[in-house]
């Protein structure tokens, strides 16, 4: 209540703080000269649009002739100039959208006031002013080109230089040009809906499509106002208008319309063709007037559901396993209200749902059904704006959003009620019941944001100060059956299969729960244009603080009492960065830019930095498993746990095993830029950059009971195996001293300056946004250069500061796709639409995607390395260990082509499109997917065997009516 309390104090207060969240962020700026090219003082310029509910924003030009109008909204303006004793000069179909600012300048005439000029041009396509690199997808790419769903993922996989990474649940993380994939942020009007989970890097927001006006994609470049240097995502949401006005949308396809695109040896392996039963969405929407210039209202319902087919896996009777969608919806409703000629006032309300049976094939694919989990979330967005155009100079602004996601991962109804999951080292086959990578849990976020900011804006310069300040709780809850983990189970040889081998036990139940108390900061910046010389420079502040507050749970199976105080500070970290850029027309027609960039930017962080500390957080331990009854399960007869097959294990466990070093500061990486732009003809531009980043503060995990020389060296033969880049060499093997086993963990978390992790990248780029052509992509080739031999930031006994078998590679050389050490990969991408008479639409996408760097995760027993080996201070005898150099064996290139057909109906103000889209237009069958686990034994090795491949050629259907 105290922090609801200090945010309303700040939307009142918002002349004295500042933001570090943007939104749209368009913007109009030029310079005012008469005929002889003397510049002009004191001209009225303004800006009106139907996007804007005040409908007209005016300024006057400075001194040195120029004006800026700031924080308009998406839309397409007529800009007037006006000044007595000159002729007024309408500029007319200005169209502005993302983060675009559009450089409209004039030249005003001798004559009476009365006397007008119109002047209608293009829209400008080079952006001599802003330096932060976007891309925007407005209605017109949302709605012509085709993606295999309608959400923020499809469309940042069209952009050059993005990769995306899927995890639980249709959930991803996107990069771009080397970002990290914590630094990932999504944001709906320019406030954040990260939720606390890791480092901030999740969402659980899902895109109803039908309530964006435009997305906008910041790829690098960004001022002080934003904190990190990752992709930033912002959804500016519809908001009605003067006029009623709505649509309708619909989408649909079946699996009766899909080819079969399986290989022989994609057969031989036994995959199903991947493809989809069914799957639909239906997307009305309506808004308007409540009271015209004075209040909008829009409103949204998305529901969605499906059953898609999971190839490698099939249920008890043989058929298909699948993935099926609960029923997934969202509902918006946006308000927007003039509350005077100055005050504007934005409400956004969101409840979204969104869930799927079997979605733990999503997150590890080498599963029986029964081992698969159901998973589901919900989430509750409300989020308020006000802005306040003071005079025409002065701009405040302050915004407060709530969000609240509760989460649930839940094994599947056909495991068996004592089923355990059982995981087959040799195979990597999960089976019983959910475990290993896709346990049974529940997590809840709460969190707040707040931001408030000033702009004073004279012409030559728009300085901007600003705060944001974000605070929640996050909590995760584990208790799974008899506190198991997995049993894991090898195929000693070719007669014993399922051998019974380890155990990885839990320090269940437990609910673990840590609060950010303040992720605040606070910045300067100004955006100084001297003649064709545009100076963006700034300075932020970061301060971020967390706690794990008192926690208590009784002993349990495998751990005794636990009653942990308070932790706070964890972390109290406060930096400063600086951002310096610059763009200069070069000609002075607005039609070529120089652009280039230096900034520091500190990484994201969230409610997991304190979760490391938190003895209450779910956490593991593998210990042997000797299966004294051999029953195949830790259960006896009677349904006990039988504590006696457990041995080993560590004598802290299930207490608190990490702490921060005292020392140890903020991550953060330096990013740098250089483009050049050029407009080659109207609304047809083409950029060359460069880009690089360097990382630094990365954080390393060093047990302070254990170091690299409590390890006696082996040898290790890798197996004979042509597919084996390695096959018969020796690689080194560590196993631990016997005197080590049992020894309490003390982890401290601190930071290497030897590690290093290092991005360079090319990339040229078009962007066409014509009538009725639209065509945008580009070429990126790039690396990002990795060394972990300080360590690493794993606090499972893997650092390679504690066991040198961490140590193995640790100087590959890695892209975000993989490569190969010191080679440069390339991706292409292509998209385009083109109107046709009589309302013919064609449009398609093409990419051209990095395959997968791939491992051959071997488990290597005492057998194996012939003579007793121990791999970690909880006694486990054996090593996992990676047969393949990283970045040295991959999967094929991902090429793909979409295509799209549609006629469009035209009845006085509505209009009708009929749609059919063809994906994987060549029916390409290329492997997604392998399994990683390589296996001792030749008979049952499953190596490199397909998971899952591209879908087949299919055709969906739609409809869209506007009105």
């Amino acid at each position: 209540m105290r922090r609801v309390v200090l945010c309303t104090a700040l939307l009142w207060a918002a002349i004295f703080l500042l933001p570090g969240t943007s939104r749209a962020q368009v913007a109009i700026a030029g310079v005012v000269k008469d005929t002889t090219g003397a510049v002009l003082p004191g001209v009225t310029v303004e800006a009106s649009s139907p996007a804007l509910i005040e409908k007209t924003r005016s300024v006057v030009t400075d001194t040195a002739g120029q004006y800026k109008i700031v924080d308009l909204s998406p839309g397409t303006y007529e800009v007037t100039f006006g000044l007595p004793g000159f002729k007024k000069v309408h500029r007319t179909g200005i169209v502005l959208e993302g983060t675009f600012t559009a450089q409209v300048s004039a030249d005003l005439q001798v004559g009476a006031v009365e006397e007008s000029v119109t002047v209608t041009g293009e829209t400008p396509a080079v952006d001599v002013i802003n330096n932060t690199t976007s891309f925007v997808a407005n209605r017109d790419i949302l709605d012509a080109i085709p993606t295999t769903d309608r959400n923020t993922v499809s469309r940042a996989l069209l952009i050059p230089g993005t990769t995306v990474t899927p995890f639980v649940l249709g959930q991803f993380n996107l990069t771009s040009h080397g970002s990290a994939r914590e630094d990932f942020t999504i944001a709906i009007d320019g406030l954040r809906v990260n939720n606390l989970c890791g480092n901030g890097q999740y969402s659980g927001f899902y895109m109803n499509d039908a309530s964006v006006q435009e997305l906008t994609y910041s790829t690098g470049s960004e001022n002080a106002e934003i904190q990190s240097s990752g992709i930033r995502v912002n959804s500016v949401p519809k908001d009605g208008g003067n006029k009623f006005s709505g649509s309708f949308f619909v989408q649909g396809r079946g699996s009766s319309l899909q080819s079969d695109n399986r290989s022989d040896a994609v057969k031989a392996a036994g995959l199903a063709i991947a493809g989809t039963a069914y799957n639909y969405q239906i997307n009305p929407s309506f808004g308007g007037p409540i009271a015209k210039d004075k209040v909008w209202f829009y409103f949204t319902y998305k529901y969605e559901d499906g059953k898609i087919y999971v190839p490698s896996a099939k249920f008890a009777d043989g058929s298909p396993a699948y993935r099926n969608l609960m029923g997934n919806y969202s509902g918006v409703g946006r308000i927007t209200w003039a509350a005077s000629s100055k005050d504007k006032i934005r409400l956004y309300v969101e409840k979204q749902f969104n869930g799927e049976f079997y979605n733990g094939f999503n997150t590890y694919a080498v599963t029986t059904p029964e081992a698969s989990t159901d998973a589901f979330g919900r989430g509750w967005i409300p989020q308020v704006r006000w802005t306040r155009a003071q005079s025409n100079k002065l701009l405040l602004e302050a915004g407060l959003a709530y969000y609240t996601q509760p989460y649930e991962q839940d094994c599947s109804s056909l495991a068996s009620p004592n089923a355990l999951p059982h995981l087959n080292g040799s195979t990597g086959l999960l089976t019983g019941s959910c475990g290993y990578l896709i346990p049974a849990y529940s997590s809840t976020t709460q969190d707040y944001s707040s931001m408030a900011s000033a702009s004073y804006i004279t012409g030559s310069h728009a300085i901007k100060v600003g705060m944001t300040d974000g605070w929640g709780t996050n909590s995760r809850t584990f208790a799974p059956k008899a506190n198991i983990n997995t049993l894991i189970t090898v195929n000693a040889s070719p007669i014993l299969l399922d051998f019974p081998f380890q155990v990885v036990v839990y320090n269940t139940p437990t609910t673990g729960i840590q609060k950010v108390n303040s992720d605040f900061g606070s910045y300067a910046q100004d955006t100084w244009t001297m003649n064709r010389l545009t100076l963006n420079y700034g300075a932020r502040f970061d301060h971020f603080n967390a706690e794990v507050p008192a926690e208590s749970a009784p002993a349990s199976t495998w751990i005794a009492a636990r009653d942990f105080p308070a932790i706070p500070n964890v972390p109290n970290w406060n930096d400063w960065s600086v951002r310096l850029a610059a763009a200069y027309d070069l000609f002075g027609t607005g039609k070529t830019a120089l652009k280039a960039n230096a900034g520091k930017y500190v990484a994201s962080q969230a409610a997991g930095f304190a979760q490391t500390f938190n003895g209450m957080n779910g956490a593991t331990q593998t210990r042997t498993w000797n299966d004294a009854d051999r029953n195949g399960t830790i259960f006896d007869a009677a349904g006990n746990i039988q504590t006696n097959e457990v041995i080993g294990g560590t004598s802290n466990f299930g207490q608190i095993t990490a702490r921060p070093d005292p020392n140890l500061a903020r991550g953060y990486n330096w990013e740098y830029s250089v483009q050049l732009q050029h407009e080659l003809i109207a609304r047809t531009s083409v950029t060359v950059g460069f880009y690089h980043r360097d990382f630094y503060n990365l954080q390393v995990a060093d047990n302070q009971n254990l170091t690299t020389a409590d390890w006696t060296a082996l040898s290790l033969a890798v197996p004979t195996d042509t597919r084996l880049p390695l096959s018969g060499q020796a690689l080194p093997l560590y196993t631990l001293n016997p005197a080590k086993v049992g020894i309490a963990t003390d982890n401290l978390l601190t930071y290497s300056t030897q590690n290093k992790s290092t991005y360079n990248g090319f990339e040229v780029s078009a962007n066409v946004r014509r009538d009725k052509f639209i065509l945008f992509g580009g070429v990126t080739t790039d690396r990002l250069v990795t060394s972990n031999c300080d360590g690493s930031g794993s606090t499972d006994g893997t650092s390679g500061r504690d066991n040198p078998n961490g140590l193995l590679f640790c100087d590959s050389v890695r892209a975000t796709s993989g490569q190969p050490a010191g080679v440069f990969r390339t991706t292409v991408k292509a998209s385009a639409a083109y109107s046709f008479p009589y309302d013919i639409q064609l449009s398609g996408s093409f990419t051209s995607i990095l395959g997968p760097a791939i491992a051959a995760n071997y488990t290597v027993t005492s057998a194996i390395a012939g003579r007793p080996i121990i791999g970690a201070t909880t006694g486990a005898a054996s090593v996992v260990m990676n047969l393949v150099q990283p970045n040295s064996v991959f999967l094929d290139y991902q090429n793909r082509l979409d295509l799209r057909a549609g006629k469009t109906f035209r009845f006085n103000r509505t209009r009708v499109q009929g749609f059919m889209d063809v994906f994987n237009v060549l029916n390409a069958g290329t492997v997604l997917t392998v399994n990683q686990t390589y296996g001792a034994n030749p008979a049952t090795n499953a190596w490199l065997t397909p998971l899952t491949i591209m879908d087949g050629r299919f055709v969906r259907f739609g409809l869209q009516m506007n009105f």
